[in-house]
């Protein structure tokens, strides 16, 4: 039988929390949330209309987030957005955690294509993996996390090399170009045609340059600020990942791309 006492712990803890909700910071936040969404400056007036808000709420949280620099107001009488937004949203940003966002991009994604699919962030002059999710297949291709690969002859390092470095060539001659396969490229024009490439197809591919009988394609992630930060890849044979898989490759690795650079802020 159905007992009100039952249920009444947690209708207090309900009852407890909404105590706690302060209405004029809700407010504040709807006053924040609909200036940074407007294409048009805002006065006190369209804040009123639009929140259907009181005119003295109105006035008065407007004024506290002036006075914190969380608003600013032009010569016209509008406000902006303040300079207080902005190092919240920079020190926000340089809190991200880049591999809590791929994790579970990255185990969808080899779940879906039956590869191992890993993160790489630039270190120095290598391409360092910090996040790998294996295959689901029993008999998989992947390097660990901490695993270091040079720039030339990988899908990642080619990304790096293409969207971060400022003067490719100039960094390229920097480069000891060690030939791994017969397929490494090992001068710096190769390696500047494999950077062009790269930028003609948004993708970089690794045709058994650093392993053969393995295959690697590569693409970009993002952040809020459009820079490149970090790239996401696909290892596998070249037995199940052939030639005619690449395209079809390439898009799902955008998709998950696309995911991640989103949770990093990037807004295309």
């Amino acid at each position: 039988m159905f007992n009100f006492l039952d249920i009444y712990p947690y209708m207090n803890i309900m009852v407890d929390m909404n105590k706690y909700h302060i209405p004029n910071l809700d407010a504040a936040c709807q006053v924040l949330n609909h200036i940074s969404n407007s294409q048009i400056e805002c006065r006190l007036k369209d804040i009123v209309t639009a929140l259907s808000i009181p005119r003295t709420t109105a006035l008065r949280i407007t004024q506290t987030l002036l006075d914190a620099q969380y608003l600013a107001k032009s010569e016209e009488g509008g406000f902006t957005l303040g300079t207080a937004l902005v190092r919240l949203g920079v020190k926000a940003l340089d809190n991200l955690d880049i591999r809590s966002f791929a994790r579970p991009v990255l185990r969808k994604l080899s779940n879906e294509i039956v590869e191992s699919s890993h993160l790489a962030m630039l270190n120095g002059n290598r391409s360092l993996l910090v996040e790998v999710a294996d295959s689901p297949h029993p008999v998989r291709i992947a390097s660990r996390p901490g695993t270091l690969v040079e720039l030339h002859c990988s899908a990642t390092g080619k990304v790096f090399l293409a969207y971060s470095i400022p003067e490719p060539r100039v960094f390229c001659e920097t480069l000891e170009l060690t030939r791994h396969t017969c397929n490494t490229d090992t001068t710096t024009d190769e390696v500047l045609a494999s950077i062009e490439q790269t930028r003609k197809l948004g993708y970089a591919i690794d045709e058994e340059e650093y392993v053969l009988g393995v295959r690697c394609i590569a693409t970009p992630i993002t952040n809020a600020f459009g820079k490149t930060i970090a790239a996401v890849g696909i290892t596998a044979s070249t037995s199940t990942f052939t030639r005619g898989k690449i395209n079809a490759m390439a898009k799902t690795l955008r998709l998950a791309a696309e995911e991640i650079s989103s949770n990093m802020g990037f807004a295309p």
